[in-house]
């Protein structure tokens, strides 16, 4: 299984917007054969900050993403 964790910071007037691309990006990342997961995490004390977790079969399905 290959993992791929994405720290991202997003101004706060942005925060919607970018929840909102991301919902569409998880629609089409969980398609994707050998995709395990793909999960948005937000941070509790700082709404601003997100993690992308990413799973894969193999380094082939990450690779082919």
């Amino acid at each position: 299984m290959i993992v791929t964790c994405v720290y991202i910071h997003v101004n706060p007037d942005a925060v919607q917007r970018f929840l909102e691309a991301t919902v569409e990006n998880h629609l089409e990342s969980v398609k994707e054969p050998g995709n395990l997961r793909f999960d948005l995490i937000q941070q509790v004390d700082d709404p601003c900050q997100f993690m992308l977790y990413e799973a894969y079969e193999s380094d082939e399905a990450a690779a082919n993403s």
